[in-house]
């Protein structure tokens, strides 16, 4: 019994090494790199399939399945059974130049949109703190005196600065503008409680 399994190796290692039995070029990519394919030593269901890079600066230790096509990927490892065409490759390489292109236009869309909306945001914000300046000047004349005092003030910058953030947000509330509560303002962490079930 130990016999036949011997010759059986024996007679495919053979096979392997013999002529017209060894690796057989497969197919080539556009980088140079070289795919070989010859059948198993040992008899088994798949070929052993390999790879000789172009780029002898990369080797086994510092391989990278980036520099190997998709395509060439999956014939390696078996998933597919012929190895890719020159055309299927240059198909895939066009979608992915036409998907590179498709993203920086609508990076660019986007970068543009965000402007716009910062933008209107800003002019939104200007034109509630005019009306809310304007309507303050307008209904409470006591204001406006106690500005003027507070102008004796403005030899400290930080306090004037102040002061003026503080007049803008009663003026704005006194307009009947409200600031927006963020999701953080209102949350208040509650004890949990986790509920038994049954089972079907």
């Amino acid at each position: 019994m130990s016999n036949l399994g011997l010759m059986r190796r024996l007679a495919m290692s053979w096979k392997a090494v013999a002529p017209g039995k060894g690796r057989q070029l497969a197919g080539k990519d556009f980088e140079g790199n070289l795919y070989f394919e010859k059948p198993d030593p040992n008899g088994g269901r798949y070929p052993r399939r390999t790879v000789e890079l172009s780029n002898p600066e990369l080797s086994e230790a510092n391989y990278d399945d980036a520099n190997i096509s998709v395509q060439w990927q999956a014939w390696l490892r078996n998933t597919r059974k012929e190895p890719p065409t020159l055309a299927e490759i240059q198909r895939d390489e066009a979608r992915k130049l036409l998907t590179v292109a498709r993203a920086k236009v609508l990076d660019q869309a986007w970068q543009d949109r965000k402007a716009e909306l910062a933008l209107e945001q800003a002019q939104g914000r200007q034109a509630i703190l005019g009306l809310a300046s304007s309507a303050s000047k307008a209904g409470n004349p006591e204001e406006t005196t106690t500005s003027a005092a507070s102008s004796t003030d403005e030899a400290d910058p930080a306090k004037s600065a102040a002061k003026k953030q503080i007049e803008e947000r009663e003026a704005a509330r006194k307009a009947g503008f409200k600031s927006q509560v963020q999701q953080g303002d209102s949350f208040e962490p509650q004890a949990w409680s986790p509920v038994a079930t049954r089972r079907r």
